[in-house]
């Protein structure tokens, strides 16, 4: 805001008349200001629509290209036996808990007292809304009513998230590093001619990014300091256990939905497709989903799936990732509603002067 300075005697103005313009030019770019800030929240929200409208023209232009239709969808769901589905949601419950040691990391690391149950209800509610109407729109809006409502400060949700994207960021250059260098992906040629550089050298600079964080971690004791910011890396240990939780969730996840692929075109046979190139595929739609930020990474992993794997069983392919969304994104998502609903009740029965006191 303008500062109102104290009237000059030689232009004779008096303190109402200067009083007056500050305040006008205030508003004016108070007024100026929500302008821009509103325009740009427009065109952030219209790109994030355009990306997503244009992933399910190319997902729609990729079925047809691949003769996919309602029949073989249906038949391809029907070759999957159940136990594959019985897997699939067994290792949804696992990797949710899984997922719980990303809030305990970062509720550990900002040395703030909370019970596990309230941990794992923040990290289940969060990460099943994030998943389904993404991170912007979803997961951070509901983070920020639990975790304000059990004493958390604006700054410290702002700092949660912060780790829990590090955490986020970790485990994806790890397990991408160690498939590119160790195991056998096998890649369309056109896919492999868009990555610019060889799968292994991507893989050495995902590898390089991990070690220079563990090293920075290891070596740096101080808080960073940029300006106003200040940073305080985690512990060595925490760190690892930053890497082991990050890397154990998308192994889980993507086990999930290798599971939900019928069994005749999985496998580690030349013809048929292998985990760690499903493993691949699903991290490149979760890297694109969160820089995109379209909610929920729809038409980004079926794209992404559909370009990666082989054209000749799209219909199984697109099956599993309709599959996948059903046992690894809505089931999850109607915990979490029951849960945030159950968090609502009680800080509804609250007395007034405990929700005025936190």
């Amino acid at each position: 805001m303008s500062e109102i300075s104290p009237p000059d005697p030689q232009k004779g103005s008096s303190p109402q008349t200067q009083s007056s313009s500050g305040t006008s030019a205030s508003s004016t770019g108070t007024s100026s200001g929500r302008v821009v800030s509103r325009l740009g929240e427009s065109a952030k929200i219209t790109a994030i629509l355009a990306i997503m409208f244009f992933a399910i023209w190319f997902v729609k232009n990729k079925l047809q290209a691949q003769d996919v239709t309602l029949d073989k969808l249906k038949l391809a769901i029907s070759n999957i036996p159940w136990y594959h589905f019985a897997i699939a949601l067994v290792l949804t419950i696992l990797n949710y808990l899984v997922l719980t040691g990303y809030d305990w990391i970062a509720v550990r690391h900002l040395k703030k007292k909370l019970p596990m149950s309230k941990i794992m209800a923040g990290a289940v509610v969060g990460y099943a809304c994030g998943n389904v109407f993404g991170w912007l729109l979803g997961g951070n809006a509901v983070r920020y009513r639990l975790y304000s409502s059990w004493g958390f400060t604006l700054l410290e949700i702002i700092a949660f998230v912060s780790i829990l994207s590090i955490t986020f960021w970790l485990g994806l250059f790890l397990l991408a590093g160690i498939a590119f260098v160790i195991l056998p992906i096998r890649l369309p040629e056109k896919t492999l001619e868009m990555l610019q550089l060889s799968p292994n050298t991507w893989g050495y600079i995902f590898l390089s990014c991990v070690a220079g964080y563990l090293l920075s971690c290891l070596v740096v004791r101080k808080p960073i300091r940029f300006r106003d910011f200040e940073v305080a890396l985690p512990p060595f240990k925490l760190s690892l256990m930053q890497l082991c939780v990050s890397a154990g969730d998308f192994f889980l996840a993507s086990t999930v939905l290798y599971s939900l692929m019928p069994p005749h075109i999985i496998g580690p046979g030349p013809e048929q497709i292998n985990f760690s190139t499903v493993l691949i595929a699903y991290i490149t739609a979760q890297i694109g989903a969160v820089i995109s930020h379209v909610p929920g990474g729809y038409g980004i992993l079926e794209g992404v799936l559909l370009g990666f794997l082989p054209h000749a069983v799209g219909a199984e392919v697109f099956a599993a990732v309709i599959l996948f969304r059903i046992v690894y994104y809505f089931l999850p998502v109607i915990v979490a509603g029951l849960i945030f609903l159950y968090n609502e009740h009680r800080i509804g029965r609250r007395p007034p002067e405990m929700l005025h006191g936190r």
